[in-house]
């Protein structure tokens, strides 16, 4: 056992393509993406700040003025009455855009100009302004006969945007919409309930978290992590499938050694570099860019246990590809996984992007995988360093792993060719 592992060791550490898809590739991509995306990960909105145009062509007093004349004609005891007119005048849908947008924590987001539609149309083609809100004519009439009195026909606030697919204008589209969302749905309950106070609406950007939220080079370092390890199974594949070529395997059949120890030995080869690849990358963006802290010993044994557990379960895929490869005597195997598989492990297990958004479907497949599992794992210990957090990760990363290699051996070539 020991000749076989330090030869298979030996072997990965001398060929510098696999060493730089497996060590410079993902440092790469972490520096890339964590400063392309450090902002919007960190809570620091500050590449999100925005130029916003607000235009308002409606006459806001002559709208709230149209709406008390229409409760007058409407006959209502005269207490009713007043407490319209008064949710008219405060709850207008003017001042609690602006109020909303000048609110805590969004305020610090976008900026506010009032302008004319022509100059705020010129501003944003030449780009002085990131988008343009208009309150059309109408506007408060309108909105205030739907909140107040129930009419059908509400009011719409446009939305102008150089760039639609940007982060800035869906941003500030998601803004928009919620507040439409909370004005119509606080005005159809105060109906309902027969209440004459005016709807008041707040906002602002809260994370709900009892530490730091992750930052872009933390997420980008696990997430890049647990996805080059994979590639740790293919190299090893890729090995196999050259010692088959060169006749060492057929030479290790036909000799007294039991051919499963080439098997183990490749596992605990794979499972030893992958513990080396975490160690480095952890490490090097710890120094280079501040990623994690370096004094806290409770941190550093979690993120130690679940290395160890996700070396365990790579190890036990190098084994599954290893006698897949062997079996179909064919390179064909860790090709298809290093080209096509391990994308779309890393996609699912949210190596690219978090999964908070995606379909449930992609989120339960996600964390059966070993590097989507092993995601889920780190970020959690992160968070809170609660070991009872890690039994489910963990234990789903280990049957995997068992699974992968009952696989392995149940298909592994013996003595004689036979499977």
């Amino acid at each position: 056992m020991g000749a076989f592992l330090i030869k298979d060791i030996m072997l990965l550490l001398r060929d510098r393509y696999e060493l730089m898809i497996l060590l410079a590739m993902p440092f790469l991509l972490i520096a890339i993406l964590g400063f392309s995306l450090r902002g919007i990960f960190s809570g620091d909105l500050e590449a999100l700040e925005m130029d916003l145009a607000l235009v308002a062509e409606d006459n806001e007093a002559q709208g709230i003025e149209a709406v008390q004349s229409s409760i007058d004609e409407m006959n209502l005891p005269p207490e009713n009455a007043q407490a319209l007119k008064r949710a008219a005048e405060s709850a207008s849908p003017h001042a609690m855009l602006l109020s909303l947008l000048n609110s805590e924590g969004i305020r610090d987001l976008v900026a506010i100009e009032q302008m004319g539609r022509e100059q705020a149309e010129e501003s944003l083609e030449a780009q002085r302004v990131d988008a343009v809100v208009i309150l059309p004519e109408g506007f408060t009439q309108s909105a205030l006969n739907n909140m107040l009195l129930g009419a059908s026909g509400g009011a719409e606030l446009e939305l102008l945007a150089a760039d639609g697919s940007s982060s800035k204008s869906e941003v500030l589209a998601s803004i928009l919409e919620e507040f439409v969302r909370n004005v119509n749905f606080e005005s159809s309950i105060s109906r309902l309930s027969g209440a004459g106070d005016p709807v008041e609406i707040s906002g602002g950007i809260e994370t709900i978290t009892a530490q730091e939220p992750i930052t872009s080079f933390q997420y980008y370092t696990v997430g890049m992590a647990v996805m080059f390890v994979l590639f740790v199974g293919s190299a090893v594949a890729r090995q196999a499938n050259l010692e088959q070529r060169q006749m060492v395997f057929e030479r290790i059949r036909l000799s007294n050694r039991p051919p499963l120890l080439y098997l183990s030995s490749k596992a605990i080869a794979a499972a030893s570099i992958v513990l080396v690849q975490l160690l480095l990358l952890f490490g090097l963006s710890m120094l280079l860019f501040q990623t994690f802290e370096a004094d806290s010993g409770t941190f550093w044994l979690g993120i130690a246990l679940i290395s160890i557990v996700l070396a365990f379960s790579v190890g036990c895929l190098a084994a599954f590809m290893v006698a897949l490869t062997l079996k179909v005597e064919s390179d064909a195997v860790p090709a298809i996984f290093s080209a096509g598989v391990i994308s779309l492990m890393a996609f699912v297990g949210g190596s690219f992007v978090p999964l908070d958004g995606m379909p449930e479907s992609i989120r339960a497949i996600g964390n059966w995988t070993p590097n989507g599992a092993a995601l889920s794992a780190y970020f959690s210990w992160m968070l809170d360093p609660d070991i009872r957090q890690l039994t489910g990760p963990l234990s789903r990363i280990c049957l995997v792993g068992l699974v992968f290699l009952a696989a392995a051996l149940a298909i592994f070539p013996r003595k004689g060719g036979a499977a």
